[in-house]
């Protein structure tokens, strides 16, 4: 019967094209491989389709997925951070030519100031950054980006501030964060937001090398900016950190040109500098902190250094004079030593002390010049300092100062003053 039907259908559907002579048998067996024929193309497309359509289902998926790794590559690899900051100052006894920044600037107490109580609040170093990591893919590529509103002595009334700008990998840094001569690691912490006397927190652009031998030990290596166009190269500077559970020890150094015009040919001396820092902790809650500084023609690396221009030609603030008798320069020198010790009570409350000395070389043909008497020639600096953290990421701090600075030619000049800040961290 099937045999019969299938001839029927391939006598309908074939018509002439089977030859006259054909059989019955003939024609089924060529239509039974005719139907073979289209079955397989029929499975062969149907597989081509689903084919299809799981090629093009994984293409979504791999899509959408490479849309979500972007996405979260990008809000893995960069963090934003930010303090935001309230800064106070009340000066008890002398006080800035500015009436009072909150900042000290004990080496600018002028030595006839009005006497009488002064207070003074800014929100100007607050700031705002974000650290990038895995540039281009690649893990050893970071970038960081930080700026504030500390200009003009806090008086940044919305003005931006670079602080740090760099990109960094394999061992290497261009662009502009601490300087080799600062010592973060082994300062002790203040509410001024200066820091204490003694205390360097330079920021400058440089390119730097890092050595780093083991997890003891690193050696670090830079060319800085230091001047305003003064030398003809940048300064070198070099620092190598010491550190273990409880010991960090830290020796510094540079060498850098000073440069001065006078009559149309320029005048060259070499300024220089070391430093050492030390930390050591008792405990996880009790660490005494030292920093001492020896440095001749240069005032860009340690902070409440500047002495201000001299009427003989002096145009870096106190890196040097100018001898025009002699066509030379007379580089200012200087020694300081800041001893510190930080205590943790608990979880909320911790407090540290500070005691700094800052004196210039006085027997100097700079300390002798007639232009420089006014210059000074030792500053003090006394302070204790309590801290509360009532919140995570919250500070409330209070800091009491008591200094004095002293010119060459013997004036004096008192510091009596409280630091404030209320901050919060993100």
């Amino acid at each position: 019967m099937k045999k019969l039907i299938l001839a029927a259908a391939c006598a309908a559907v074939t018509g002439t094209s089977f030859a006259e002579t054909s059989t019955t048998e003939q024609r089924i067996n060529v239509l039974e491989a005719e139907l073979q024929r289209l079955k397989q193309e029929v499975s062969a497309q149907k597989n081509t389709n689903i084919q299809l359509v799981q090629q093009q289902q994984q293409l979504n998926t791999e899509l959408k997925s490479a849309s979500q790794k972007n996405t979260g590559s990008w809000t893995d690899n960069v963090d934003v951070y930010g303090i935001l900051r309230l800064d106070g100052a009340v000066d008890f006894k002398d006080t800035t030519a500015a009436r009072g920044r909150t900042s000290n600037q004990i080496n600018k107490v002028p030595f006839d100031a009005a006497q009488g109580k002064r207070s003074d609040f800014t929100i100007a170093a607050s700031r705002i950054g974000m650290d990038i990591k895995n540039l281009a893919g690649r893990e050893d590529v970071k970038a960081k980006l930080e700026a504030d509103f500390w200009v003009d002595n806090g008086k940044g009334d919305g003005k931006l501030r670079i602080r740090h700008a760099y990109v960094s990998f394999d061992d290497w840094l261009f662009g502009q964060t601490w300087s080799l001569m600062s010592n973060m690691e082994t300062m002790t912490e203040s509410i001024d937001y200066t820091q204490f006397l003694g205390v360097s927190t330079t920021r400058v652009p440089q390119v730097r090398r890092d050595f780093n031998f083991n997890a003891a030990n690193k050696l670090q290596l830079a060319l800085e900016y230091a001047s305003d166009r003064s030398s003809e190269l940048p300064a070198l500077t070099a620092k190598y950190i010491y550190k273990n559970q409880a010991v960090l020890l830290m020796g510094q150094g540079f060498i850098n040109e000073k440069r001065a015009e006078v009559n149309n040919r320029d005048i060259d001396k070499v300024s220089w500098g070391v430093g050492l820092g030390a930390r050591y902790k008792f405990t996880p809650k009790q660490s005494v902190q030292a920093n001492y500084y020896h440095v001749k023609g240069n005032q860009k690396f340690v902070s409440y250094t500047t002495q201000g221009s001299s009427s003989d030609g002096a145009a870096m603030g106190g890196d040097y004079s100018v001898d025009l008798n002699n066509n030379s320069l007379l580089l200012n020198e200087f020694d300081s030593l800041t001893l510190g010790y930080s205590h943790k009570f608990n979880d909320q409350w911790r407090g540290n002390i500070a005691t700094s000395l800052m004196k210039f070389e006085d027997d100097s043909a700079y300390a002798k010049a007639t232009a420089n008497v006014t210059n000074n020639k030792q500053l003090t600096d006394h302070a204790i300092n309590l801290i509360y953290t009532p919140r995570p990421y919250v500070d409330l701090g209070v800091e009491y100062h008591l200094g004095e600075r002293e010119s060459f030619e013997g004036k004096t000049a008192d510091i009596s003053r409280v630091n404030l800040s209320a901050q919060y961290k993100f």
